[in-house]
């Protein structure tokens, strides 16, 4: 049994992510500063290469902050939706077929990654990070949804290949 959707809640990211979001801008800006204050100065003599490199740093910070403070994972009218800078993805909650999670390595570590599966084609498969603040109320009806992981690694047991 499907545990009750969260109705009316919603996410967002915690504040650590949005305090490094703001770091970054920071130390982005504090170079675009010290770069042209160089290249005026004609202390460096690549300036307007540094110039260009900080302007993209603050450019790539200003995104960041964006969606660190505007990205949200919200309940309402019988869906669930999740905000971007990309735009919104909308999934009902009567179409939603299963959960699976999944973990995207990189040098400096790991994201998590939560991902909730249509059960009709009209719609789309919606992911997203859980660096959001989530609740016990989100997660109790999280884990009450089916389990699409495990079905798959039953329906494959006896094979030589397969999931993780």
């Amino acid at each position: 049994m499907t545990e009750p959707a969260p109705f009316l809640s919603v996410y967002r990211f915690r504040w650590y992510w949005r305090g490094a979001a703001l770091a970054a801008l920071a130390f982005a800006v504090i170079f675009e500063y010290r770069c042209v204050c160089d290249a005026a100065s004609g202390a460096e003599d690549n300036g307007i290469g540094y110039v260009i490199i900080g302007g993209l740093l603050v450019i790539a910070g200003v995104g960041l902050v964006a969606h660190s403070f505007t990205a949200s994972v919200e309940f309402s009218n019988g869906a669930i939706e999740y905000t971007s800078l990309l735009g919104m993805d909308s999934l009902p909650l009567d179409k939603i077929k299963g959960r699976r999670e999944y973990v995207v390595r990189g040098k400096g570590g790991s994201t998590h990654y939560l991902r909730l599966v249509p059960s009709d084609d009209r719609f789309q498969t919606m992911s997203f990070s859980k660096n959001y603040k989530f609740d016990d109320s989100f997660y109790k009806w999280f884990y009450s949804l089916p389990d699409l992981d495990a079905r798959d690694k039953e329906a494959h047991k006896d094979e030589d290949f397969g999931l993780i």
